[in-house]
């Protein structure tokens, strides 16, 4: 259940400089890793040239104000010892905040794509929305978001190890159509072997049919089992031309194929 947030008067655009100490972190914040080293960059330019683009937040009934854009700011604001922050109020409800903070994040090209599958999920449950209602919200298609949402099926640690592995989202996304069983094994020999998306798709695809190997070796063992009745066939032809009765008789039962050659010694 949502809270509306207060609506004192209308304040879009205007531009505030509020305390750190009232402004409040947005609980659907999609981001939960931080490059260090980049907000302690961040913050050294802060200290230098102050905040260019404003925060944007809402007013809460309780006098804070709640983040709607700009988390890494505010953090790099308080390293940088800043008192005040410059903010635009928007009129917005909580149900608003939680898919603009949402939208804000998916079009960061830092956000991972578990990050993402995260806020969509989180975006779901909070709201109650059905994938394609939250694909509106979002500008998505339904089939997009359900394959965002296929990603969440990794564990924490699969999800370490695609990222540390710089594998991409389609690589991540082929292997979730793995078995479970299957998926470590078959991530261990993406990174060990270096494939690219398509090779790791040829990959997955052996690893889902391989009864369609086994019964292509059937088809050429038939194949083979073929040639070699025409050349008893032949044989046999070639002993009658030259005047040797020879005969044979072939018969067949549910585990092989019987042949019964006879010759003449007369």
């Amino acid at each position: 259940m949502f809270a509306t947030a207060f609506r004192p008067r209308q304040e879009n655009n205007t531009v505030h400089q509020l305390p750190l100490s009232r402004i409040v972190p947005c609980p659907y914040q999609p981001r939960k890793l931080m490059n260090r080293q980049a907000l302690e960059d961040l913050a050294e330019n802060i200290k230098e040239n102050g905040i260019l683009q404003p925060l944007t937040a809402t007013r809460l009934e309780n006098g804070k104000y709640q983040l709607i854009a700009g988390h890494r700011r505010l953090l790099a604001a308080t390293k940088a010892g800043l008192e005040t922050v410059p903010v635009i109020l928007l009129d917005k409800t909580e149900e608003e905040v939680a898919v603009l903070a949402v939208i804000e994040n998916l079009q960061r090209e830092d956000l991972n794509f578990f990050e993402q599958a995260m806020a969509i999920q989180s975006l779901m449950t909070n709201l109650n929305l059905t994938q394609a209602a939250v694909g509106q919200k979002l500008s998505l298609s339904q089939p997009a978001i359900a394959n965002k949402l296929k990603l969440l099926q990794f564990s924490k640690e699969q999800q370490i190890k695609i990222m540390a592995c710089n594998l991409s989202e389609r690589h991540a996304r082929a292997v979730s159509r793995l078995p479970r069983e299957k998926q470590d094994k078959a991530l261990d020999h993406i990174i060990r072997n270096n494939l690219n998306v398509s090779a790791t798709d040829r990959y997955v695809n052996s690893l889902l049919s391989p009864k369609a190997k086994h019964k292509q070796s059937m088809k050429v063992k038939i194949k083979d089992i073929r040639i070699f009745t025409n050349t008893i066939t032949k044989a046999i032809k070639i002993m009658q031309t030259a005047g040797i009765q020879a005969h044979c008789q072939q018969s067949e039962d549910s585990s092989a194929i019987h042949w019964q050659i006879t010759v003449s010694k007369i």
